[in-house]
């Protein structure tokens, strides 16, 4: 029997982008003795004022709302370690600081969690009495890109090509001017990504009337309104309008991506795709650089055209370029993303974790009473619509058997997309 070794707090904003890895890291702790609290971020929030002191994952937020999470979970006595998910692609260093990595939280932060060099040396640069506590892990995101979990989506992809057959992936960012709440077109910032949105629809419309027996499938960023897209392509039958699932599924399945400054494109490129990267219009401000570097670029619809062509015929030569300046991106990636060697991003973090000194928690804990539900808000079920026991078990079913192994794992449901993880028995 294991001795619990105390409890960590997994918060997730955006399902679709967060839960795998979350669930990869839950999974693993739990073998290793932890008690996880994992779910949409308020609930887990709730939860942590009720349970007992432990780790609280922060995921990185802007300015306002990392103060008040951080100062709160520090005042319910758990410890605070913390990876940016926005922490990977920093064009502007400067504003980065100020909004998501403010001096003032570091007191309350044991350890900070950095994609890569480039991170931690912007975030050491600005602040050098922290080195101490920045530690480069990469992200259990992409520790889902390696070999070792090469099978893991299989029936996954195999699902998506019987449906879609072969198809084009493209992946817009542009919740700045298409946002949630509507269009904003008066906003100075959101123009130049109106001009983009602009650009990728009408070459979006270009290619699918081009190939019009390849489906074209778009993913939206999740900040953005899928309705516009819905519009705009309702007449086209090869043009689908998807955001469902981790984006790795629909990568593996995909014959080639699309998009324009998106983090998908280094998820892509680790999985050895082909990337077209669409940049019909530059803005120092805006632009983000390495992803972008990653593919191959076009500047017009010709050139996203001649592209497509010679890649949907196998035409290799034609592409052949691209596929020697692979290692020389690999190297370029290398200083933003820790590309895992001996151990992955999970396991540093695990390693990490279990150098926190926790307060034992009694074996006959038992929460209070207080309610753990909370009340719909429209928002936040756009970014975490639904969290389910059987999604939970069929993933860890999926790492079992990876690691050709059984998990003795309860799961249990404590509130509203909430769940308490533990092996059963603690001695």
């Amino acid at each position: 029997m294991k001795v619990c070794k105390g409890w960590l707090y997994l918060p997730l904003e955006i399902k679709v982008r967060e839960m795998d890895a979350k669930l990869l890291l839950a999974y693993y702790a739990v073998k290793k003795g932890y008690q996880v609290i994992i779910g949409e971020h308020r609930t887990v929030e709730l939860a942590s004022t009720v349970y007992p002191r432990g780790i609280f994952f922060s995921k990185g937020y802007p300015r306002g709302f990392r103060k008040r999470i951080i100062t709160n979970a520090k005042m319910n006595g758990h410890t605070v370690v913390e990876l940016d998910e926005e922490g990977l692609l920093l064009n502007n260093t400067a504003h980065y600081l100020q909004d998501r990595m403010m001096f003032d939280m570091f007191d309350l932060i044991t350890q900070e969690y950095c994609w890569g060099n480039f991170q931690k040396k912007v975030i050491t640069d600005a602040y050098p009495g922290n080195e101490q506590k920045c530690y480069i892990v990469g992200n259990p995101r992409f520790d889902l890109l390696m070999p070792k979990f090469k099978n893991f989506y299989n029936k996954d992809v195999e699902h998506i090509k019987n449906n879609y057959g072969e198809f084009v992936l493209i992946n817009t960012r542009f919740s700045i001017y298409n946002s949630l709440n509507g269009m904003k077109k008066d906003y100075i910032n959101s123009m130049y990504f109106k001009n983009l949105y602009d650009n990728f629809v009408e070459m979006t419309k270009a290619i699918c009337k081009k190939f019009p027996d390849t489906n074209f499938i778009i993913r939206p960023h999740p900040g953005e309104d899928p309705e516009s897209y819905y519009n705009e392509f309702s007449s086209y039958n090869n043009v689908h309008v998807i955001h469902e699932g981790n984006i790795i599924k629909w990568l593996m399945a995909a014959k080639v991506v699309i998009h324009n400054g998106c983090t998908s494109s280094i998820e892509a490129f680790l999985l050895g795709k082909t990337i077209i990267s669409y940049i019909p219009a530059t803005s120092k401000d805006h632009d983000v650089n390495l992803p972008n570097q990653l593919g191959i670029e076009a500047t017009n619809i010709k050139e996203v055209n001649a592209l497509l062509h010679n890649i949907l015929s196998e035409n290799n030569i034609a592409i052949s370029n691209y596929k020697e300046k692979m290692d020389e991106n690999k190297k370029i990636l290398m200083d933003y993303y820790e590309l895992p060697n001996k151990r992955f991003s999970y396991e540093s973090i695990l390693l990490l974790l279990n150098s926190i000194q926790l307060p034992t928690v009694p074996n006959n804990f038992s929460p209070s009473q207080k309610t753990l539900y909370l009340n719909e808000n429209k928002k936040i079920k756009h970014f975490f619509p639904s969290l389910t026991k059987e999604e939970i078990q069929d993933f860890f079913r999926k790492i079992d058997e990876v690691e050709g192994d059984s998990s003795d794992i309860s799961i249990k449901g404590i509130g509203t997309n909430l769940f308490e993880i533990k092996e059963d028995r603690f001695e």
